[in-house]
Protein backbone atom coordinates (compact mmCIF):
# COMPACT_ATOMS: atom_id res chain seq x y z
CA UNK A 1 0.00 0.00 0.00
CA UNK A 2 1.91 2.44 1.05
CA UNK A 3 4.77 1.65 -2.18
CA UNK A 4 2.09 1.88 -4.55
CA UNK A 5 1.33 5.52 -2.69
CA UNK A 6 5.20 6.70 -3.22
CA UNK A 7 4.60 5.09 -7.00
CA UNK A 8 1.51 7.16 -7.39
CA UNK A 9 3.33 10.94 -5.45
CA UNK A 10 6.26 9.67 -7.76
CA UNK A 11 3.94 10.32 -11.24
CA UNK A 12 2.63 13.51 -9.96
CA UNK A 13 5.37 16.03 -10.08
CA UNK A 14 5.90 19.23 -12.32
CA UNK A 15 8.10 17.60 -14.98
CA UNK A 16 5.44 14.48 -15.62
CA UNK A 17 2.35 17.27 -15.20
CA UNK A 18 4.31 19.54 -17.88
CA UNK A 19 4.45 16.47 -20.01
CA UNK A 20 0.73 15.62 -20.15
CA UNK A 21 -0.45 19.12 -20.25
CA UNK A 22 1.67 19.67 -23.57
CA UNK A 23 0.97 15.51 -24.92
CA UNK A 24 -2.69 16.72 -24.70
CA UNK A 25 -2.72 20.68 -26.07
CA UNK A 26 -0.60 19.24 -29.12
CA UNK A 27 -3.25 15.83 -29.65
CA UNK A 28 -6.36 18.04 -28.95
CA UNK A 29 -4.72 20.59 -31.88
CA UNK A 30 -3.90 17.51 -34.37
CA UNK A 31 -7.74 16.47 -33.69
CA UNK A 32 -9.08 19.60 -34.24
CA UNK A 33 -7.09 20.32 -37.17
CA UNK A 34 -8.09 16.92 -38.83
CA UNK A 35 -11.83 17.24 -38.01
CA UNK A 36 -11.96 20.52 -39.58
CA UNK A 37 -14.33 22.15 -41.98
CA UNK A 38 -12.63 22.17 -45.41
CA UNK A 39 -11.42 25.40 -47.22
CA UNK A 40 -13.01 26.38 -50.56
CA UNK A 41 -11.71 24.71 -53.44
CA UNK A 42 -9.37 27.08 -55.75
CA UNK A 43 -8.98 30.15 -53.46
CA UNK A 44 -4.73 29.94 -52.24
CA UNK A 45 -3.53 29.41 -48.79
CA UNK A 46 -1.48 31.35 -47.11
CA UNK A 47 1.07 30.21 -44.29
CA UNK A 48 3.28 26.99 -44.00
CA UNK A 49 0.85 25.05 -46.32
CA UNK A 50 -2.34 22.68 -45.88
CA UNK A 51 -1.04 19.32 -44.93
CA UNK A 52 -0.96 18.53 -40.96
CA UNK A 53 2.40 19.81 -39.92
CA UNK A 54 2.09 22.64 -42.00
CA UNK A 55 -1.19 23.29 -40.14
CA UNK A 56 0.41 22.47 -36.83
CA UNK A 57 3.20 25.16 -37.83
CA UNK A 58 0.37 27.32 -38.89
CA UNK A 59 -1.03 26.74 -35.36
CA UNK A 60 2.00 27.98 -33.51
CA UNK A 61 2.67 31.01 -35.81
CA UNK A 62 1.37 33.73 -33.77
CA UNK A 63 3.85 36.45 -35.34
CA UNK A 64 3.02 35.38 -38.65
CA UNK A 65 -0.36 36.39 -39.69
CA UNK A 66 0.81 40.49 -40.45
CA UNK A 67 3.09 38.57 -43.09
CA UNK A 68 0.79 36.27 -44.49
CA UNK A 69 -2.00 38.94 -44.92
CA UNK A 70 0.19 41.47 -46.26
CA UNK A 71 1.33 38.92 -49.08
CA UNK A 72 -1.64 37.84 -49.50
CA UNK A 73 -3.11 41.00 -50.09
CA UNK A 74 -0.56 42.06 -52.56
CA UNK A 75 -0.32 38.88 -54.58
CA UNK A 76 -3.77 38.08 -54.74
CA UNK A 77 -6.39 41.02 -53.58
CA UNK A 78 -5.03 43.52 -55.67
CA UNK A 79 -5.36 40.93 -58.60
CA UNK A 80 -9.19 40.37 -57.51
CA UNK A 81 -8.46 37.01 -55.84
CA UNK A 82 -9.20 35.80 -52.86
CA UNK A 83 -6.92 33.70 -50.30
CA UNK A 84 -7.09 31.71 -46.83
CA UNK A 85 -5.66 33.40 -43.94
CA UNK A 86 -4.59 29.98 -41.95
CA UNK A 87 -5.91 29.33 -38.21
CA UNK A 88 -3.55 30.41 -35.43
CA UNK A 89 -4.16 29.62 -32.01
CA UNK A 90 -7.43 28.94 -31.71
CA UNK A 91 -8.37 31.88 -34.42
CA UNK A 92 -10.58 30.33 -36.88
CA UNK A 93 -9.14 30.41 -41.44
CA UNK A 94 -10.48 33.64 -42.51
CA UNK A 95 -10.92 34.20 -46.34
CA UNK A 96 -9.81 37.47 -47.01
CA UNK A 97 -11.62 38.79 -50.13
CA UNK A 98 -11.04 41.70 -52.36
CA UNK A 99 -12.48 45.00 -52.65
CA UNK A 100 -13.95 44.12 -55.72
CA UNK A 101 -16.07 41.80 -53.59
CA UNK A 102 -16.59 43.41 -50.71
CA UNK A 103 -19.77 45.72 -52.28
CA UNK A 104 -21.29 41.71 -52.77
CA UNK A 105 -20.22 41.04 -49.22
CA UNK A 106 -21.82 43.55 -47.38
CA UNK A 107 -25.12 43.24 -49.47
CA UNK A 108 -25.30 39.77 -48.83
CA UNK A 109 -28.54 39.36 -46.38
CA UNK A 110 -28.18 38.56 -42.64
CA UNK A 111 -29.94 34.91 -43.13
CA UNK A 112 -26.62 34.20 -45.81
CA UNK A 113 -23.91 36.36 -43.95
CA UNK A 114 -24.04 36.55 -40.68
CA UNK A 115 -22.08 39.69 -39.60
CA UNK A 116 -23.34 38.88 -35.52
CA UNK A 117 -22.50 35.38 -35.63
CA UNK A 118 -18.26 36.11 -36.02
CA UNK A 119 -18.97 38.54 -33.14
CA UNK A 120 -20.52 35.66 -30.82
CA UNK A 121 -17.51 33.20 -31.61
CA UNK A 122 -14.82 35.48 -30.93
CA UNK A 123 -16.09 36.68 -27.63
CA UNK A 124 -17.23 33.46 -26.72
CA UNK A 125 -21.16 34.40 -26.97
CA UNK A 126 -21.92 31.14 -24.71
CA UNK A 127 -20.27 32.50 -21.54
CA UNK A 128 -18.86 36.27 -21.81
CA UNK A 129 -22.24 38.17 -21.06
CA UNK A 130 -23.97 35.48 -19.16
CA UNK A 131 -26.69 34.80 -21.62
CA UNK A 132 -26.38 33.90 -25.14
CA UNK A 133 -28.88 35.84 -26.58
CA UNK A 134 -27.09 39.36 -26.04
CA UNK A 135 -24.92 38.37 -28.93
CA UNK A 136 -27.48 36.18 -30.73
CA UNK A 137 -29.53 38.86 -31.04
CA UNK A 138 -27.49 42.55 -30.28
CA UNK A 139 -30.63 44.29 -29.73
CA UNK A 140 -29.01 46.76 -27.35
CA UNK A 141 -26.93 47.78 -31.18
CA UNK A 142 -30.36 48.39 -32.65
CA UNK A 143 -31.23 50.68 -29.87
CA UNK A 144 -28.43 52.95 -30.44
CA UNK A 145 -28.64 52.70 -34.04
CA UNK A 146 -32.31 54.14 -33.81
CA UNK A 147 -31.57 56.70 -30.52
CA UNK A 148 -28.44 58.03 -30.40
CA UNK A 149 -27.89 60.14 -33.36
CA UNK A 150 -31.02 62.16 -32.46
CA UNK A 151 -30.39 62.61 -28.85
CA UNK A 152 -26.68 63.87 -29.68
CA UNK A 153 -27.76 66.97 -29.33
CA UNK A 154 -28.48 66.85 -25.55
CA UNK A 155 -25.64 64.79 -24.97
CA UNK A 156 -22.83 66.71 -25.88
CA UNK A 157 -23.66 69.47 -23.45
CA UNK A 158 -23.58 66.85 -20.99
CA UNK A 159 -20.25 65.59 -21.95
CA UNK A 160 -18.84 69.28 -22.35
CA UNK A 161 -19.18 69.34 -18.31
CA UNK A 162 -18.10 65.50 -17.49
CA UNK A 163 -14.82 65.54 -19.61
CA UNK A 164 -12.71 68.33 -17.37
CA UNK A 165 -13.69 66.42 -13.92
CA UNK A 166 -12.72 63.17 -15.60
CA UNK A 167 -9.51 64.13 -17.32
CA UNK A 168 -8.48 66.17 -14.34
CA UNK A 169 -8.62 63.00 -12.11
CA UNK A 170 -6.39 61.57 -14.14
CA UNK A 171 -3.99 64.34 -15.65
CA UNK A 172 -4.03 66.25 -12.31
CA UNK A 173 -3.23 70.24 -11.85
CA UNK A 174 0.02 70.61 -11.76
CA UNK A 175 1.62 73.71 -13.44
CA UNK A 176 4.48 73.72 -11.82
CA UNK A 177 6.13 70.00 -12.64
CA UNK A 178 5.89 67.37 -15.59
CA UNK A 179 4.30 64.26 -14.91
CA UNK A 180 4.65 60.86 -16.36
CA UNK A 181 1.69 58.92 -17.34
CA UNK A 182 1.18 55.53 -19.26
CA UNK A 183 -0.98 56.18 -22.28
CA UNK A 184 -2.96 53.37 -22.10
CA UNK A 185 -3.77 53.18 -18.06
CA UNK A 186 -4.55 56.85 -18.24
CA UNK A 187 -7.23 56.25 -21.38
CA UNK A 188 -8.60 53.15 -19.58
CA UNK A 189 -9.58 55.56 -16.52
CA UNK A 190 -10.97 57.97 -18.87
CA UNK A 191 -12.83 56.68 -21.45
CA UNK A 192 -15.07 54.02 -19.37
CA UNK A 193 -16.44 57.02 -16.97
CA UNK A 194 -17.13 58.86 -20.09
CA UNK A 195 -18.66 56.44 -22.20
CA UNK A 196 -20.93 55.47 -19.14
CA UNK A 197 -22.65 59.39 -18.66
CA UNK A 198 -24.68 59.24 -22.16
CA UNK A 199 -25.76 55.44 -21.22
CA UNK A 200 -26.64 55.38 -17.82
CA UNK A 201 -26.77 58.91 -16.95
CA UNK A 202 -25.74 61.32 -13.79
CA UNK A 203 -25.62 60.55 -11.07
CA UNK A 204 -24.56 56.72 -11.39
CA UNK A 205 -22.03 57.41 -13.94
CA UNK A 206 -19.80 59.21 -10.95
CA UNK A 207 -20.41 55.99 -8.78
CA UNK A 208 -16.57 55.32 -8.50
CA UNK A 209 -17.92 51.39 -7.36
CA UNK A 210 -19.98 51.16 -10.41
CA UNK A 211 -17.57 51.96 -12.85
CA UNK A 212 -15.02 49.47 -11.59
CA UNK A 213 -17.82 47.10 -11.74
CA UNK A 214 -18.78 48.11 -15.44
CA UNK A 215 -14.78 48.10 -16.05
CA UNK A 216 -14.17 45.03 -14.64
CA UNK A 217 -16.82 43.31 -16.71
CA UNK A 218 -15.28 44.49 -19.69
CA UNK A 219 -11.60 43.19 -18.87
CA UNK A 220 -13.40 40.07 -17.73
CA UNK A 221 -14.77 39.49 -21.49
CA UNK A 222 -11.45 40.42 -23.02
CA UNK A 223 -8.99 38.52 -20.56
CA UNK A 224 -12.13 35.11 -21.54
CA UNK A 225 -11.44 36.10 -25.21
CA UNK A 226 -7.29 35.69 -24.76
CA UNK A 227 -7.40 32.21 -22.47
CA UNK A 228 -10.27 30.54 -24.34
CA UNK A 229 -8.42 30.99 -27.70
CA UNK A 230 -5.38 28.85 -26.36
CA UNK A 231 -7.81 26.78 -24.77
CA UNK A 232 -8.45 23.35 -26.56
CA UNK A 233 -11.75 23.31 -27.48
CA UNK A 234 -12.73 19.95 -25.86
CA UNK A 235 -11.83 22.12 -22.50
CA UNK A 236 -13.32 25.49 -23.55
CA UNK A 237 -16.82 24.91 -22.19
CA UNK A 238 -15.06 24.31 -18.59
CA UNK A 239 -12.53 26.54 -19.18
CA UNK A 240 -15.37 29.31 -19.71
CA UNK A 241 -17.50 28.22 -17.14
CA UNK A 242 -14.86 28.76 -14.96
CA UNK A 243 -13.57 32.37 -15.93
CA UNK A 244 -17.72 33.17 -16.49
CA UNK A 245 -17.86 33.42 -12.29
CA UNK A 246 -15.85 36.66 -12.46
CA UNK A 247 -18.21 38.14 -15.42
CA UNK A 248 -21.11 37.05 -12.78
CA UNK A 249 -19.41 38.70 -10.00
CA UNK A 250 -18.84 42.00 -11.74
CA UNK A 251 -22.29 42.04 -12.85
CA UNK A 252 -23.85 41.03 -10.01
CA UNK A 253 -22.10 44.18 -8.49
CA UNK A 254 -22.74 46.69 -11.61
CA UNK A 255 -26.94 45.53 -11.39
CA UNK A 256 -26.76 46.62 -7.69
CA UNK A 257 -26.84 49.91 -8.87
CA UNK A 258 -28.34 49.30 -12.49
CA UNK A 259 -31.41 47.85 -11.62
CA UNK A 260 -32.98 50.07 -9.04
CA UNK A 261 -32.87 52.44 -11.27
CA UNK A 262 -34.04 50.30 -14.52
CA UNK A 263 -37.29 49.67 -12.08
CA UNK A 264 -37.75 53.00 -11.51
CA UNK A 265 -37.89 53.59 -14.68
CA UNK A 266 -40.14 51.46 -16.08
CA UNK A 267 -42.50 52.43 -13.49
CA UNK A 268 -42.23 55.92 -14.21
CA UNK A 269 -43.10 55.13 -17.71
CA UNK A 270 -45.47 53.38 -16.99
CA UNK A 271 -47.32 55.94 -15.11
CA UNK A 272 -46.59 58.49 -17.90
CA UNK A 273 -48.51 56.28 -20.50
CA UNK A 274 -51.39 55.36 -17.77
CA UNK A 275 -51.76 59.35 -17.91
CA UNK A 276 -50.70 60.05 -13.98
CA UNK A 277 -52.06 63.00 -12.98
CA UNK A 278 -47.92 63.55 -11.21
CA UNK A 279 -46.67 62.47 -14.93
CA UNK A 280 -48.13 65.18 -17.02
CA UNK A 281 -45.00 67.37 -17.03
CA UNK A 282 -42.51 64.65 -16.30
CA UNK A 283 -39.67 64.75 -18.97
CA UNK A 284 -38.12 61.08 -19.35
CA UNK A 285 -34.28 60.95 -18.95
CA UNK A 286 -32.94 60.28 -22.04
CA UNK A 287 -30.51 57.59 -21.22
CA UNK A 288 -30.09 53.66 -22.51
CA UNK A 289 -32.37 52.49 -19.98
CA UNK A 290 -35.39 54.90 -21.75
CA UNK A 291 -33.95 54.28 -25.10
CA UNK A 292 -34.54 50.25 -24.92
CA UNK A 293 -37.87 50.20 -23.07
CA UNK A 294 -39.37 52.46 -25.61
CA UNK A 295 -37.80 50.86 -28.74
CA UNK A 296 -38.77 47.22 -26.86
CA UNK A 297 -42.59 48.81 -26.38
CA UNK A 298 -42.81 50.45 -29.73
CA UNK A 299 -41.54 47.19 -31.83
CA UNK A 300 -43.67 44.64 -29.48
CA UNK A 301 -40.74 43.18 -27.57
CA UNK A 302 -41.76 42.37 -24.47
CA UNK A 303 -38.41 40.21 -23.44
CA UNK A 304 -36.64 43.24 -24.28
CA UNK A 305 -38.40 45.72 -21.56
CA UNK A 306 -37.42 43.31 -18.63
CA UNK A 307 -35.30 45.00 -15.45
CA UNK A 308 -32.41 41.97 -15.73
CA UNK A 309 -32.33 41.82 -20.00
CA UNK A 310 -32.10 45.96 -20.00
CA UNK A 311 -29.38 45.58 -17.37
CA UNK A 312 -27.24 43.10 -19.12
CA UNK A 313 -27.33 45.05 -22.60
CA UNK A 314 -26.18 48.01 -20.60
CA UNK A 315 -22.89 46.23 -20.13
CA UNK A 316 -22.91 45.38 -23.46
CA UNK A 317 -22.77 48.36 -24.55
CA UNK A 318 -20.24 49.49 -21.99
CA UNK A 319 -18.03 47.03 -23.29
CA UNK A 320 -17.76 48.47 -26.32
CA UNK A 321 -15.58 51.58 -25.34
CA UNK A 322 -12.33 49.60 -25.15
CA UNK A 323 -12.38 50.08 -29.04
CA UNK A 324 -12.60 53.73 -27.87
CA UNK A 325 -9.72 53.66 -25.98
CA UNK A 326 -7.26 52.30 -28.50
CA UNK A 327 -8.37 54.70 -30.85
CA UNK A 328 -7.41 57.63 -28.36
CA UNK A 329 -4.27 55.86 -27.42
CA UNK A 330 -3.11 55.28 -31.31
CA UNK A 331 -4.34 59.34 -31.82
CA UNK A 332 -2.49 60.88 -28.68
CA UNK A 333 0.67 59.31 -29.91
CA UNK A 334 0.79 59.76 -33.16
CA UNK A 335 -0.05 63.66 -32.92
CA UNK A 336 2.76 63.80 -29.81
CA UNK A 337 4.89 62.33 -32.29
CA UNK A 338 3.80 64.01 -35.50
CA UNK A 339 5.46 67.86 -33.68
CA UNK A 340 4.42 70.86 -32.07
CA UNK A 341 3.78 72.14 -35.70
CA UNK A 342 1.36 69.55 -36.50
CA UNK A 343 -0.05 70.54 -32.83
CA UNK A 344 -0.43 74.12 -33.13
CA UNK A 345 -2.47 73.83 -35.90
CA UNK A 346 -4.86 71.58 -34.18
CA UNK A 347 -4.93 73.85 -31.08
CA UNK A 348 -6.07 76.73 -32.91
CA UNK A 349 -8.66 75.03 -34.93
CA UNK A 350 -10.02 74.10 -31.46
CA UNK A 351 -9.38 77.69 -30.14
CA UNK A 352 -11.61 79.52 -33.24
CA UNK A 353 -14.07 76.92 -33.33
CA UNK A 354 -14.67 77.35 -29.31
CA UNK A 355 -14.76 81.17 -29.78
CA UNK A 356 -16.93 81.02 -32.40
CA UNK A 357 -19.36 78.92 -30.22
CA UNK A 358 -19.66 81.16 -27.60
CA UNK A 359 -17.11 78.81 -25.68
CA UNK A 360 -19.15 75.84 -25.34
CA UNK A 361 -18.52 72.06 -27.18
CA UNK A 362 -21.53 71.91 -29.88
CA UNK A 363 -22.96 69.19 -32.08
CA UNK A 364 -22.31 71.55 -35.07
CA UNK A 365 -18.83 73.10 -33.72
CA UNK A 366 -17.37 69.23 -33.82
CA UNK A 367 -18.72 68.68 -37.34
CA UNK A 368 -16.19 71.55 -38.33
CA UNK A 369 -13.36 70.66 -36.36
CA UNK A 370 -12.10 68.97 -39.68
CA UNK A 371 -8.79 69.09 -38.70
CA UNK A 372 -9.02 66.90 -35.45
CA UNK A 373 -11.24 64.64 -36.98
CA UNK A 374 -8.67 63.70 -40.23
CA UNK A 375 -5.77 63.17 -37.23
CA UNK A 376 -8.37 61.02 -35.50
CA UNK A 377 -8.91 58.99 -38.78
CA UNK A 378 -5.52 59.27 -40.04
CA UNK A 379 -4.12 57.69 -36.58
CA UNK A 380 -6.53 54.63 -36.94
CA UNK A 381 -5.14 54.21 -40.83
CA UNK A 382 -1.89 54.27 -39.36
CA UNK A 383 -2.26 51.84 -37.11
CA UNK A 384 -5.00 49.75 -37.45
CA UNK A 385 -6.96 47.98 -35.00
CA UNK A 386 -6.64 44.84 -36.94
CA UNK A 387 -5.06 42.80 -39.45
CA UNK A 388 -8.87 41.92 -41.38
CA UNK A 389 -11.48 43.28 -40.19
CA UNK A 390 -15.95 43.87 -41.22
CA UNK A 391 -15.94 39.60 -40.89
CA UNK A 392 -19.31 37.41 -41.92
CA UNK A 393 -20.19 33.98 -41.56
CA UNK A 394 -22.02 31.82 -44.24
CA UNK A 395 -25.08 31.07 -42.40
CA UNK A 396 -27.27 29.77 -45.53
CA UNK A 397 -26.94 25.83 -45.39
CA UNK A 398 -26.21 25.67 -48.85
CA UNK A 399 -23.72 28.05 -48.99
CA UNK A 400 -22.94 30.92 -51.29
CA UNK A 401 -21.35 31.68 -54.21
CA UNK A 402 -19.48 34.17 -55.41
CA UNK A 403 -19.71 36.40 -58.50
CA UNK A 404 -16.37 35.29 -59.59
CA UNK A 405 -17.78 31.64 -59.00
CA UNK A 406 -16.28 30.52 -55.89
CA UNK A 407 -18.65 28.90 -53.65
CA UNK A 408 -18.53 29.18 -49.83
CA UNK A 409 -19.97 26.14 -47.79
CA UNK A 410 -21.61 26.90 -44.74
CA UNK A 411 -19.36 28.02 -41.70
CA UNK A 412 -16.92 30.45 -43.81
CA UNK A 413 -15.61 33.50 -42.46
CA UNK A 414 -14.97 35.97 -44.94
CA UNK A 415 -13.49 39.30 -44.24
CA UNK A 416 -12.11 42.60 -45.36
CA UNK A 417 -7.82 42.92 -45.38
CA UNK A 418 -7.92 46.50 -43.34
CA UNK A 419 -4.47 46.86 -42.44
CA UNK A 420 -2.82 46.56 -45.96
CA UNK A 421 -5.97 48.60 -47.70
CA UNK A 422 -5.10 51.53 -45.07
CA UNK A 423 -1.14 51.04 -46.25
CA UNK A 424 -1.77 50.56 -49.90
CA UNK A 425 0.85 53.20 -51.55
CA UNK A 426 -1.58 53.04 -54.40
CA UNK A 427 -4.66 54.55 -52.66
CA UNK A 428 -2.49 56.87 -50.12
CA UNK A 429 0.59 59.22 -50.81
CA UNK A 430 3.51 58.72 -48.56
CA UNK A 431 1.55 56.00 -46.58
CA UNK A 432 3.75 54.80 -44.10
CA UNK A 433 3.76 58.25 -43.19
CA UNK A 434 1.39 59.83 -40.51
CA UNK A 435 -0.39 62.96 -41.77
CA UNK A 436 -2.40 64.40 -39.43
CA UNK A 437 -4.61 66.38 -41.84
CA UNK A 438 -4.46 64.05 -45.22
CA UNK A 439 -8.66 64.50 -44.76
CA UNK A 440 -9.14 67.75 -43.60
CA UNK A 441 -7.06 69.42 -46.47
CA UNK A 442 -9.52 69.18 -49.25
CA UNK A 443 -12.13 70.66 -46.95
CA UNK A 444 -10.00 73.62 -45.91
CA UNK A 445 -9.20 74.64 -49.64
CA UNK A 446 -13.18 74.30 -50.37
CA UNK A 447 -13.86 76.39 -47.53
CA UNK A 448 -10.82 78.79 -48.60
CA UNK A 449 -12.70 79.08 -52.52
CA UNK A 450 -15.60 81.87 -54.07
CA UNK A 451 -18.76 80.43 -53.98
CA UNK A 452 -18.57 80.71 -58.15
CA UNK A 453 -15.72 78.20 -57.61
CA UNK A 454 -17.16 76.25 -54.85
CA UNK A 455 -19.95 74.96 -57.14
CA UNK A 456 -17.24 73.34 -59.33
CA UNK A 457 -16.20 71.07 -56.58
CA UNK A 458 -17.78 67.73 -55.58
CA UNK A 459 -18.68 68.61 -51.99
CA UNK A 460 -20.04 65.02 -51.34
CA UNK A 461 -16.31 63.34 -51.83
CA UNK A 462 -14.53 65.24 -49.73
CA UNK A 463 -16.95 64.50 -47.05
CA UNK A 464 -16.68 61.17 -47.25
CA UNK A 465 -13.54 61.21 -45.79
CA UNK A 466 -14.75 62.30 -42.39
CA UNK A 467 -14.03 59.79 -39.51
CA UNK A 468 -17.53 58.81 -39.04
CA UNK A 469 -18.00 57.62 -42.78
CA UNK A 470 -17.34 54.31 -43.63
CA UNK A 471 -16.21 52.93 -46.93
CA UNK A 472 -13.69 50.01 -48.60
CA UNK A 473 -11.12 52.14 -47.61
CA UNK A 474 -12.23 53.11 -44.34
CA UNK A 475 -13.40 49.82 -42.04
CA UNK A 476 -12.45 50.64 -38.53
CA UNK A 477 -15.77 51.06 -37.61
CA UNK A 478 -17.09 48.68 -40.02
CA UNK A 479 -19.03 49.20 -43.42
CA UNK A 480 -22.45 48.97 -44.57
CA UNK A 481 -25.89 48.02 -42.24
CA UNK A 482 -23.76 46.82 -39.57
CA UNK A 483 -21.81 49.36 -38.98
CA UNK A 484 -21.00 50.68 -35.98
CA UNK A 485 -23.61 52.63 -34.20
CA UNK A 486 -21.91 54.47 -31.66
CA UNK A 487 -19.83 55.89 -34.00
CA UNK A 488 -21.16 59.37 -33.89
CA UNK A 489 -21.10 59.23 -30.30
CA UNK A 490 -17.47 57.91 -30.23
CA UNK A 491 -16.31 60.93 -32.90
CA UNK A 492 -17.91 63.79 -30.48
CA UNK A 493 -16.37 62.47 -27.46
CA UNK A 494 -12.90 61.38 -28.89
CA UNK A 495 -12.69 65.34 -30.38
CA UNK A 496 -13.44 66.96 -27.23
CA UNK A 497 -11.30 64.78 -25.26
CA UNK A 498 -8.57 65.67 -27.39
CA UNK A 499 -9.15 69.61 -28.31
CA UNK A 500 -9.71 69.91 -24.33
CA UNK A 501 -5.94 68.41 -23.65
CA UNK A 502 -4.18 70.21 -25.90
CA UNK A 503 -5.68 73.68 -25.19
CA UNK A 504 -5.50 73.03 -21.30
CA UNK A 505 -2.10 70.82 -21.02
CA UNK A 506 1.14 70.74 -22.49
CA UNK A 507 3.07 67.92 -24.01
CA UNK A 508 6.80 66.87 -24.03
CA UNK A 509 7.65 65.73 -27.81
CA UNK A 510 7.48 61.89 -28.15
CA UNK A 511 10.43 60.33 -29.07
CA UNK A 512 10.13 57.65 -31.67
CA UNK A 513 6.88 56.50 -33.47
CA UNK A 514 3.89 54.72 -32.61
CA UNK A 515 5.34 50.61 -32.19
CA UNK A 516 3.18 48.17 -32.91
CA UNK A 517 3.12 44.15 -31.97
CA UNK A 518 0.66 42.14 -33.80
CA UNK A 519 -0.05 39.01 -31.79
CA UNK A 520 -2.37 36.80 -34.40
CA UNK A 521 -4.89 39.49 -35.98
CA UNK A 522 -4.60 41.66 -33.40
CA UNK A 523 -2.75 45.02 -32.84
CA UNK A 524 -1.47 45.07 -29.29
CA UNK A 525 -0.98 48.61 -27.45
CA UNK A 526 2.39 48.06 -26.16
CA UNK A 527 3.74 50.35 -23.52
CA UNK A 528 4.06 54.33 -24.19
CA UNK A 529 4.59 57.09 -21.32
CA UNK A 530 4.27 60.70 -22.29
CA UNK A 531 5.21 64.14 -20.21
CA UNK A 532 2.70 66.76 -19.70
CA UNK A 533 1.54 69.61 -17.05
CA UNK A 534 -1.62 71.96 -16.65
CA UNK A 535 -1.39 75.15 -18.62
CA UNK A 536 -1.94 77.75 -16.30
CA UNK A 537 -4.15 79.56 -18.75
CA UNK A 538 -5.86 77.92 -21.66
CA UNK A 539 -3.84 78.14 -25.28
CA UNK A 540 -3.86 80.88 -27.43
CA UNK A 541 -2.68 81.84 -30.94
CA UNK A 542 -0.96 84.52 -28.89
CA UNK A 543 0.87 81.87 -26.65
CA UNK A 544 3.06 80.74 -29.87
Amino acid sequence: MGGEGLGLHGLLTLPHVAVAIVTYWITATVYHFLTAPKLPAGVPCMGYGTGWIGGIRNFFAVTKSKEWVVAGYHQYNRNDQAFVLPPTLGMPPEIVIPKSQMAWMFDLPDEIASASEPHYDMLNGDWAFLDPIILKDPYHEHVIHKNMIRNLKTIIPGLKDEIPRVVIDVFGTNTENWIKLDVMDSFSKIIPRLSNFPIVGSPLCHNPDFNKAASGFTMDIVRMQIMVVVTPKAIQPLTSALLSLSNRYHFRQASCFTLPIIKQRIADLQKKDAGHPDYTTWTEPQDFFTWTYRTAQSENRPEEMQPDRIALRTMGILFASHTTVMTIYDSIINILHAGQHTIRLLREESHRILREEGGNYTRQGLSRMHRLDSAIREAQRKSPIGLTLSARKIVARKGVTAPNGVHFPYGTLLSCPWMPIAGDETIYDNAGEYDAFRYSRPMEEYEGLGEEEKKEVDLLRIKQKALVTTSFEHLQFGHGRHACPGRFLAAHELKIILSYLLLHYDFKPLAGGPKILWVIRYHVPLPVQIETRRRKAVWTPEDE
